[in-house]
């Protein structure tokens, strides 16, 4: 492990990525890739090089993953080498699944592989995707020009497309699992959600899990859940729920929408020429319970915008963040906050009926006068073309109980 990190720190030069077919079975699509050095560019060739590497905020606990800015046929894309436990889904087998659900939002994925099947106990995987842009708060940072209140309009129309495509995953049995800055990205009026890497499956998912335990290598009964991961390594802390950051296995869409939630604080916050306090994203604190606790608190004001940093911002954005604080933190007209913060095994209900007015609401306040689009067509095309939520199939398992104390 360590020597993938080191190794991967110094590469450069051109990469030519050879797929070995299995003597085994010829009729199988491989996946098992060698990697040539080049001298010369080809075709077929990607150049590496390290002042092109993407940095990321990340929690690397079991797992690295390295990201660069590469050329392939000509075109701009983005190179994603990972070192990661083979008892956990490949990223490339997560896409093929979003792919086949027909999630809305979700980068193209140009070639992909293993390079190493299993070196103690870990794979060596590369994803060649479509250069999808820059975090939010790096969009919104290169429009300055514009006002805060049209910055936060922006903010507002990604936040929302993001809950759109995350719940149409989790629909469909697909479960995030490290909503960052970093897996937020915006290019030329267009939202994507890259980094899956530590994405589940649930035991119901809508996909055809044996097909791709077959293609890509991996033991379906190891990977699939029912929301359960290790907290520990598949959640970045700064943006991690508060349940998650104190310890919480049972995972679900809430905890992904909240980490939106504070990816858009963040974006805001890091706006503001002159915040009035540290905001409860911007302080990078190391102790996770004290950050849980801290956000905890913060979302339980009643002025919360101000004591996370957010001087100011459209009323649009307000209206949203609103909408979301209400569904993540009240359960039956009672603020739960403090007890996600304190009870790692306190239950928060999905609460799938409010969810989804919630989203018809957004396609009538936000789709409707969104500067950017799910489609990368103009804004006033929007409101007209964005995604629809399909019906929950999985909501038999999540109806509302009663809140234990």
């Amino acid at each position: 492990f360590g020597h993938f990190c080191d190794v991967t720190r110094r590469i450069w030069g051109e990469y030519e990525f050879v797929r070995r077919r299995d003597s085994t079975d010829e009729d199988q699509d491989p996946v098992l890739v060698d990697v040539n050095f080049s001298k010369d560019s080809t075709d077929s060739s990607i150049t590496i090089a390290n002042e092109f590497r993407i940095e990321q905020t990340i929690n690397s606990r079991g797992r690295m993953a390295h990201k660069f800015r590469v050329k392939h046929r000509g075109e701009r894309a983005i190179l994603k080498l990972s070192w990661t436990p083979v008892d956990r889904l490949p990223e490339s087998a997560v896409y093929d699944a979003l792919k086949a659900a027909n999630i809305p939002n979700i980068p193209s994925i140009i070639d992909s592989g293993i390079i190493v099947k299993n070196s103690f106990g870990y794979r060596v995987e590369y994803l060649l995707i479509e250069d999808c842009g820059v975090p939010l708060v790096e969009y919104l940072q290169a429009q300055l020009t514009l006002g805060i209140d049209e910055l936060s309009d922006i903010a507002a129309s990604v936040m929302s497309q993001t809950v759109e495509c995350i719940y149409s995953a989790w629909n469909a049995g697909i479960l995030h699992c490290n909503i960052t800055a970093d897996s937020i990205v915006v290019k030329d009026e267009r939202v994507a959600i890259p980094d899956w890497g530590h994405a589940k499956f649930a035991k119901d998912c809508a996909v055809d899990v044996d097909t791709l335990a077959a293609k890509w290598l991996f033991d379906k009964n190891k990977v699939a859940g029912d929301g359960d991961c290790d907290a520990s390594t598949t959640a970045t802390p700064l943006y991690a729920s508060i349940p998650v950051l104190v310890g919480a296995t049972q995972r679900s869409i809430v905890d992904d929408i909240e980490s939106v939630l504070y990816v858009a604080i963040d974006a805001l916050y890091k706006l503001q020429v002159d915040p009035p306090v540290v905001g409860m994203v911007g302080a990078k604190l190391y102790c996770s319970t004290t950050l849980a606790l801290m956000r905890a608190c913060c979302m339980g004001h009643d002025r919360y915008m101000e004591a996370v940093g957010v001087a100011k911002c459209s009323e649009l954005f307000a209206w949203l963040m609103d909408t979301f604080r209400e569904y993540l933190f009240v359960r039956n007209g009672e603020y739960i906050g403090r007890d996600l913060a304190i009870d790692p095994e306190f239950e928060r209900t999905v609460e799938i009926q409010q969810l989804e007015r919630i989203l018809v609401q957004i396609k009538e306040r936000v789709f409707g006068k969104s500067p950017v689009s799910n489609t990368g067509k103009k804004p006033s095309q929007v409101g007209k073309s964005s995604t629809s939520v399909k019906a929950p199939r999985r909501s038999k398992r999540f109806q509302s109980k009663k809140r234990r104390r």
